[in-house]
């Protein structure tokens, strides 16, 4: 029954997977704009201290005019000396705009800013974040068209140093080459802090960003916000912007918990869209595919865990009762033609057809986004056997605590 379970499952995922992959080298039209128009940051600091300064240097050093700039950073009631030192910088940079205010989120930061902003755009900058000199100018043009409501940045890992931000960054690339797919399946609907553009105007029309304090993923709300609107998000490859990531195992679970619970309540708060043909193929076929990504995730992962429970448990039992069984098992390999025989071919292919596509997106991904992956092949070969399993027992614990109403948190 598990393997039928299985092949189902690998059955769906492969199909999935091709599906997509006949959206992996088409584009987008390349714009150009003939006027520049004034873009208005905005930068909500909360206990950035160590990383704010590095912020604002690379938004000053945009290759971008300085009179069409206007930087915008808000302290979000830090508990650190934050606010110091943003004082510090504005004396020296008093084109910076400085907003002290008492913490209220996320959110409430950059709303802050968007009823200071006098820009045509406004920009979403998280404190943690750097962004290349060009990246502006390269993303701007997209805005021209009226039907567009966001434009994303791709995300690089800032300088990972060990060996699990190596390990972010490769995902980090994977992430991007699922946004590029999506982006030319007309399917995106995600925004972020790594530098997210937005027309002024249409962010103020549509309300601007949620101050619901049980929504701890603004990013995604405003985004699914958007699409239901009638608005696109687009992502812009070439515009790079790099993000500091989670040192450690419990920050990287704090992190992605509240990814997942903010998923899952916005997909729920935003459920009227699946399926509803008026949004396109981001109704009929992107969030169904959302859900059943994370259904397929589980029960991939839960299947495979039985089954090598269940084996290993067989093979315990006949360690202890079977004569000799433990040591002729340590020496006794099967030939290539005994082991391919004793497979179910309807389980293990799809799975294996699975994985050579997966090798390959994995492959292209590092050329198109110019990454290399020679170099960081061992913490890649870590988080493709690991994080399946670690993605899922969070999943599983989100889910467990947004059916329990357990209180959403940030940190």
């Amino acid at each position: 029954m598990l393997q039928y379970a299985l092949w189902g499952v690998s059955f769906v995922t492969l199909w999935l997977t091709l599906v997509w992959l006949n959206y992996l080298v088409m584009g987008r039209e390349k714009r150009y704009l003939k006027k520049l128009p004034k873009v208005s940051f905005g930068i909500p600091a909360w206990n950035e201290s160590r990383t704010v300064v590095r912020t604002l240097d690379s938004l000053l050093n945009l290759d971008y005019p300085a009179k069409l700039k206007e930087i915008i950073v808000v302290n979000d009631g830090s508990t650190d000396d934050t606010l110091d030192v943003l004082k510090g910088y504005v004396e020296e940079h008093p084109e910076v705009i400085l907003i002290d205010k008492e913490n209220g989120g996320k959110a409430s930061a950059l709303n802050a800013a968007l009823s200071r902003a006098s820009g045509d755009v406004f920009a979403v900058m998280d404190a943690d974040t750097t962004v290349e000199r060009g990246a502006l100018r390269k993303m701007l043009p997209h805005l021209a068209d009226k039907r567009i409501g966001a434009v994303i940045s791709r995300i690089r890992v800032d300088g990972p140093r060990n060996f699990l931000e190596r390990m972010q960054s490769f995902e980090y690339v994977m992430s991007s080459m699922t946004r590029f797919i999506m982006n030319n399946f007309g399917t995106l609907a995600i925004t972020h802090g790594a530098l997210t553009l937005f027309s002024s105007h249409l962010l103020r029309k549509v309300g601007g960003f949620t101050e619901d304090k049980d929504n701890i993923t603004e990013d995604f709300e405003i985004a699914l916000r958007l699409r239901k609107n009638g608005y696109d998000v687009i992502m812009e490859p070439d515009a790079v912007s790099y993000t500091r990531v989670p040192r450690s195992i419990s920050a990287v679970w704090v992190q992605r918990l509240r990814w997942s619970r903010g998923y899952i309540y916005n997909m729920w708060k935003y459920r009227s869209m699946i399926f509803d043909n008026r949004y396109g193929l981001l109704g009929t076929f992107q969030l169904p595919v959302n859900v059943l990504a994370v259904v397929l995730l589980v029960a991939n992962v839960g299947i495979l865990s039985i089954d090598f429970m269940d084996r290993f448990f067989e093979y315990i039992v006949r360690s202890l009762t079977i004569d000799g069984y433990f040591v002729n098992s340590l020496f006794d390999f099967p030939g290539l033609k005994s082991f391919v025989l004793a497979r179910n071919v309807q389980v293990t292919l799809p799975i294996l057809v699975s994985l050579a596509l997966g090798i390959y997106l994995m492959v292209y991904a590092h050329r198109v986004f110019k990454e290399r992956l020679r170099s960081n092949i061992v913490p890649t070969l870590a988080y493709t056997l690991a994080m399946p399993y670690f993605s899922t027992l969070n999943w599983a614990s989100a889910i467990v605590k947004e059916f329990s109403r357990s209180k959403r948190r940030w940190r």
